[in-house]
């Protein structure tokens, strides 16, 4: 209870949502009854070795989500942690394929899309490489017309227990930002404005009172996939597709970090060093002259 109560502080509802997940399916009743002093390394490792049928990443969080706990009992309560004597899971899953569409794959499936809203929704994802949820949370009033960008300053998240969605804070700091847009996209977000009935500034620009749902969106993105013939993606790698469109242009991995809204530039790079052009030959010819 102390613990939930001091995470509550400083992060946003959705997360407090996802730690008491967390806590509630696989930490609590694994150790229900048991003194924390008494706990031993064997019975973490046996506390792992119950997770073997989860992924990797899942585990993992599962795992540092229990180091996060005796961290807090270490510091509050005088508890012994004893987790750094527990080793962590080695990742033995084969390293998936990162998917994206190409700007040739990305027109074909517009090309098939037959409701001007989600079309607009598709090019604003694929553009900026923004999460869904900031995708989501867009109001109006966060789109420069003039100056062709929107604010990011919000995100939805479906972590909630009492409603269908929430407007909550983005995932870091570095997620609020301004990003570009194409002039034609501002321009054909404003047409659309303009026709609507009722001009409330701050109406979700995708949904109205409400945004999309999940649901609506994955089944009609799914139809119009298959439709158009391109490979299997998730709405996610439009996140992906983004970043090798402006990493193929020549954009700078530290403006692509930004625009993604990334936390450090470490995190871009370990995601997609692999799309960047080799540096071998600029450097050979750096010193061409000497």
């Amino acid at each position: 209870a102390d613990y939930l109560a001091h995470q509550r502080t400083p992060i946003n509802p959705s997360s407090v949502y996802s730690i008491e997940s967390k806590l509630n399916q696989h930490i609590a009743p694994y150790f229900a009854g048991r003194v924390v002093d008494e706990i031993t390394p064997r019975d973490i490792l046996a506390w792992q070795q119950s997770l073997e049928s989860y992924s990797y990443k899942y585990k993992t969080g599962l795992r540092t989500q229990l180091s996060s706990i005796y961290k807090f009992g270490e510091r509050y309560h005088d508890v012994k942690n004893i987790m750094s004597r527990v080793e962590g899971f080695r990742n033995l899953e084969p390293k998936k394929e990162m998917q994206f569409w190409t700007p040739d794959e990305f027109h074909t499936f517009l090309a098939v899309v037959d409701d001007p809203l989600y079309a607009l929704y598709f090019r604003l994802l694929y553009t900026t490489g923004c999460r869904k949820g900031e995708s989501l949370a867009l109001t109006w009033d966060d789109i420069d017309f003039d100056e062709a960008k929107i604010s990011i300053t919000k995100s939805i998240t479906r972590k909630t227990k009492d409603a269908p969605y929430a407007v909550t804070t983005p995932k870091n700091n570095a997620s609020i930002r301004d990003v570009s847009i194409p002039q034609t996209l501002a321009d054909d977000l404003r047409a659309w404005r303009d026709g609507m009935d009722e001009q409330d500034d701050g109406k979700f620009i995708f949904g109205g009172d409400d945004p999309f749902t999940d649901r609506s969106t994955d089944r009609r993105f799914a139809e119009w996939y298959k439709q158009s013939g391109v490979k299997k993606i998730r709405l996610h790698d439009f996140r992906h597709s983004c970043a090798s469109v402006l990493i193929a242009s020549g954009v700078s991995i530290v403006a692509v970090s930004r625009h993604l809204g990334h936390s450090n530039i470490e995190q871009t790079l370990n995601t997609y060093s692999h799309m960047m052009p080799s540096d071998a030959d600029r450097m050979r010819n750096a010193f061409a002259g000497y």
